[in-house]
């Protein structure tokens, strides 16, 4: 096993800037070693941080998704010599927790109601970021417990005459953000991260079951949410809907969906449009806006009035993805709402222009056509 002393000992030596061992100030940093030509390997990168006497290896860890710096030696015949590696180093993501135990902490006895409601209530779920680690901004137990508190405090206050549920995208942290960097900073893998959503999912549409005589579940995809980058496929490809659509599946099976309407895209889209009571919304996951979340919105909202899609029928249109609670009357009879994240923050985001909201689930009901009641829970 390669240790720094080795390297320190190697007969080329290192070009300017790539001092063998190496550099960690407690949050960031990169471990610096040599092969004959190809990345080196784990065994060996793990001599060389195992070899530190400053450093505990089970706290810090390579990230290998990340691009290494690279500098190349060759010989008067231009054989590689010696090829230096620069390999970022990152905090190892806690996992002290067992995933089995996180689902069995996630069903609890739902509120009994004792009579009937007479309004339509509400209750948006986005960018909730299952799987996305505490270091990041999330943590698991955090995430599972604000989703579960959110949809307690919302149904708290009823019954309802119904309940219009909605996920706008973001459910889960997935692996393809920043061109897969942000791997390194999950906390569950990516199954583990849609079953504990898939699971939070269905508990939540049963506690809504209980609490209102008629459900209506609507979701779209959103950016994290996206199966693969790496060419075009459908919008629709998404981990986001095959979340939801598990949740049918269960609901339906169970005998419980008689009471419960889902609504999907259509393929090929990003947007769904559906009636829930007496009131037509549009959730669509703001990643599909160009200039923001205020501008972005009116300005998409206005393309699909324009174009006579089925958008320009909403009354309400719902959108995720900026991390903020927003809403405002676009026009007489227009409304948008901009629902919050779950997580602390976007360490991202906090770290590019400082952003962060309060985390919840945005909580809203219908009077008159008009949203009332408009909080985050």
């Amino acid at each position: 096993m390669t240790s720094i002393s080795d390297l320190k000992n190697l007969p080329t030596p290192p070009p300017t800037g790539y001092q063998p061992g190496i550099e960690w100030d407690g949050h960031t940093g990169h471990v610096t070693v040599a092969t004959t030509g190809q990345q080196p390997d784990k065994s060996t990168v793990d001599g060389v941080i195992d070899s530190s006497p400053y450093l505990d290896s089970s706290e810090i860890q390579v990230d290998w998704a990340a691009k290494p710096r690279v500098s190349i030696h060759h010989d008067a015949d231009g054989n590689v010599v010696q090829a230096w590696y620069k390999l970022p180093l990152v905090k190892r993501i806690d996992r002290s927790f067992e995933i089995d135990e996180l689902l069995e902490g996630i069903y609890a006895k739902p509120a009994v109601f004792n009579k009937t409601g007479n309004r339509w209530r509400t209750i948006m779920l986005s960018d909730q970021h299952i799987g996305k680690s505490k270091q990041d901004g999330g943590g698991a137990d955090v995430l599972i417990e604000r989703w579960k508190r959110s949809v307690t405090n919302a149904l708290a206050d009823g019954p309802f005459e119904g309940i219009n549920l909605v996920f706008g995208g973001d459910t889960i942290e997935g692996y393809v953000s920043q061109g897969g960097k942000n791997i390194a900073g999950c906390d569950m893998t990516l199954s583990e991260q849609i079953r504990v959503a898939s699971h939070l999912v269905i508990e939540t549409i049963q506690q809504c079951i209980q609490a209102a005589n008629h459900v209506v579940v609507a979701t779209v995809p959103g950016n994290h949410g996206e199966t693969t980058r790496v060419s075009n496929v459908s919008m629709t490809d998404s981990h986001d809907i095959q979340v939801v659509s598990a949740a049918q599946q269960a609901i339906e099976l169970a005998g419980l969906g008689e009471t419960v309407d889902f609504y999907y895209p259509q393929e090929g889209t990003g947007d769904v449009t559906y009636a829930a009571g007496d009131t037509t919304f549009t959730v669509v996951h703001g990643h599909r806006f160009s200039g923001g979340a205020v501008k972005g919105a009116e300005t998409w909202w206005s393309g699909q009035i324009t174009n006579d899609r089925p958008a320009a029928a909403s009354d309400v249109l719902l959108f995720g993805h900026f991390h903020g609670f927003r809403a405002w009357s676009y026009t007489a009879r227009r409304w948008i709402l901009s629902a919050p994240a779950l997580e602390t923050q976007s360490t991202w985001v906090a770290n590019s222009f400082g952003g962060s909201s309060t985390p919840g689930a945005l909580v809203f009901d219908i009077r008159d056509g008009k949203p009332v009641n408009i909080g985050v829970m």
